[in-house]
């Protein structure tokens, strides 16, 4: 574990993203490309700290960017965040993005199989996921 520096305007500026294709593709990519395990290596420290203000991001806002996403990058999608939440500032409890990620596959009529799910239990300590708070 790498200890990072605390940037106060990258925090702020954290709480202003917004979700773009672009970036959507990026942490499709890592999670496609196997490279979950990595993530504190691969994404610089200012931008992972930029980057955590996507955990915060209302679930609204996640159900209407990703509603032209396919299955399989939804799911990649739903990997990738559950171990990003493991990196520091990226805690993000009932806000997480699997679940409005999650929401969008069962309202595609598609289920999580009991092999993600028994994954997403081993990554991740966030007793939300993938459902959110019942």
């Amino acid at each position: 574990m790498s200890l990072g520096s605390w940037d106060p305007t990258a925090e702020s500026a954290a709480g202003n993203i917004q979700i773009d294709s672009a970036t959507l593709e990026r942490l499709i990519t890592y999670s496609r490309e196997q490279q979950l395990s990595e993530l504190e290596h691969l994404i610089a420290s200012d931008e992972r700290q930029l980057l955590a203000g996507l955990m915060k991001i209302d679930h609204s806002a996640w159900l209407s960017a990703t509603e032209d996403l396919t299955e399989e990058q939804l799911l990649h999608l739903i990997r990738f965040f559950a171990v990003a939440e493991n990196l520091p500032g990226w805690e993000a409890g009932a806000s997480s993005p699997v679940i409005p990620l999650a929401k969008t596959l069962r309202q595609r009529g598609a289920r999580l199989d009991k092999d993600l799910l028994r994954w997403l239990r081993e990554v991740n300590n966030n007793r939300f996921l993938p459902y959110g708070p019942l």
